[in-house]
């Protein structure tokens, strides 16, 4: 029968980190420190009790438990049990008529020694591994604090006139890079976008809020998405010298009073615009992503969008959610189930096609994930 040696393997290391989690912070109370003192006590009894007997055929070092047992409760204090220990070592040994008298002060000295060392290693493991949950448990907080602050920088919905959106994003850390974003601008547009910060976790979720930032300083200037999105770039690449990120971006100004969708796409996988027969098409990308060249140019497009009429726009983790046969999500699909759920509410269709990510990839996203739709009412 073959044995499942991984499951195994991380039951034990979680039962050992259990353990450890509970020695480092285990204190006896004052009732209970007694109790331990007297078993510590009796352990070095029933040590010189056998030594005293057997000490002569007797390989096993009875000792140590109660010494390590001593320094585990008590900390330095515990220290004290090394004498002791070693007194009821070297009396043992006097009794035991089979132990040669002449080396057994230095074989004592050893046991001394040995003692203090395994002693001294485990009080140092044991204030070690505390500090280092305690620095676990902070950058716990600090993270989970970075999470909600970065969930609370994108609102999941939005209405201003007859534009509605609705949007969501799932980390597969706590946090990531994932974005995307909307604000009213003038009296007629909408703004609207969605990115993808190159990597995960907080370096990912930092650079997020800092272009998010910088989409607050340009994005109020110009109704233009390309010459938010040079403005954007300027500003990444300045800050991003050694060119180690980069972020794509799919950028739209949604005008009410034309219904014409305005956009521009850095990079970034196409959003797709459901149309009211049903038909997809695909606002495929204009240039590079944000912070790869400085001088680097996004072509402005449009579209018109009307009453009834879907845009929706992802990050690459949907389309590359991968089920077990290693075949993705894809564009296909995507397009497939938007038709499906056109007659559905926009919040049950955002619901639906993430619900099918999910059932794609067995609940296993192997990327952040981002979801923003649009839709004319």
């Amino acid at each position: 029968m073959k044995i499942a040696w991984r499951p195994l393997y991380r039951r034990l290391v979680g039962y050992l980190d259990r353990l450890l989690d509970r020695l480092v912070g285990f204190r006896p109370s004052h009732r209970s420190a007694s109790l331990w003192q007297s078993l510590i006590f009796l352990g070095l009894v029933a040590a010189f009790a056998v030594r005293s007997v057997y000490g002569q055929v007797l390989s096993v070092d009875l000792f140590l438990l109660p010494v390590l047992l001593s320094a585990a409760l008590f900390r330095n204090r515990g220290l004290v049990v090394i004498p002791l220990a070693a007194a009821a070592y070297y009396l043992g040994g006097l009794l035991c008529s089979g132990i040669d008298n002449r080396h057994l002060a230095l074989n004592t000295l050893g046991q001394i020694v040995e003692w203090s060392l395994l002693s001294g290693f485990g009080l140092v493991t044991l204030d070690r591994y505390g500090a280092i949950k305690r620095l676990q448990a902070r950058i716990n907080q600090d993270v989970e604090l970075a999470r909600r602050l970065q969930l609370a920088l994108m609102q999941n919905r939005f209405e201003l006139g007859s534009v509605v959106l609705r949007g969501k994003v799932n980390q597969t850390l706590e946090v990531g890079g994932d974005f995307y974003y909307f604000r009213p601008f003038g009296q007629k547009y909408v703004v609207f976008c969605l990115g993808d910060v190159m990597g995960k976790g907080i370096s990912a979720s930092l650079l997020m809020a800092l272009v998010m930032g910088f989409m607050f300083e340009w994005g109020k200037k110009s109704p233009s998405p390309s010459f938010v999105l040079r403005k954007l770039n300027q500003r990444l690449t300045q800050w991003n010298q050694q060119q180690s990120t980069f972020v794509t971006m799919f950028y739209a100004v949604y005008d009410e009073e034309e219904e014409r969708l305005y956009y521009a796409n850095a990079g970034h996988p196409a959003a797709l615009l459901l149309r009211l027969d049903g038909s997809v098409e695909h606002l495929e990308g204009t240039g590079l992503p944000l912070g790869v060249l400085d001088e680097s140019e996004w072509e402005e497009r449009q579209v018109p969008l009307t009453s009834g009429e879907r845009l929706i726009m992802y990050s690459d983790g949907l389309l590359e959610a991968r089920n077990r046969e290693g075949v993705d999500f894809g564009m296909e699909r995507l397009a497939q189930h938007l038709r499906q759920s056109q007659s559905l509410p926009l919040d049950a269709a955002l619901e639906e096609i993430e619900a099918q990510v999910r059932l794609h990839c067995h609940g296993k996203l192997s990327d952040d994930l981002a979801i923003l739709m649009m839709e004319r009412s």
